[in-house]
């Protein structure tokens, strides 16, 4: 015995799932970019007359450390294991982290040594450390 199905439909394209999803994927990378590109502290950077400008500089995760020593991812201060846990979130979206490092010239090397050595851990080794060109 045939059993009558009735009319075949045509499928539907949904289209209301994949807006939700591009507004979630917008949402994560605006989220995920704010560590890479904020670098708003007042620092007096050192002074290097042979320095280079580094053409990939905006890709990289920017970590501040003032001169009594304080951390900052961008303009967030952290303690070092806080930096580490942020920047492994990072890494897990972007394997490829590169680190702008940027230090006060009256902070301690002792404190740059630290972050380095965190980033080591991750495995990261690409750093750039900030240096001001004085003029001719």
């Amino acid at each position: 015995m045939r059993i009558p199905l009735g009319p075949e439909e045509e499928p539907k394209f949904q289209i209301a799932p994949m807006i939700d999803c591009v507004f979630q994927l917008l949402i994560f990378f605006m989220v995920a970019s704010r560590l890479a590109t904020i670098q708003n502290i007042e620092l007096e950077i050192p002074l290097a007359k042979h320095a280079v400008v580094p053409k990939e500089r905006p890709d990289r995760v920017v970590v501040n450390i003032t001169a009594d020593g304080k951390v900052y991812a961008g303009d967030v201060p952290v303690t070092i294991s806080e930096l580490k846990a942020m920047v492994k979130q990072y890494k897990d979206i972007n394997p490829n982290v590169k680190i702008y490092l940027r230090a006060d010239q009256a902070s301690e090397h002792i404190h740059m040594r630290k972050v380095m050595n965190a980033m080591a851990e991750l495995g990261i080794d690409d750093f750039i450390v900030g240096a001001f060109i004085p003029g001719d």
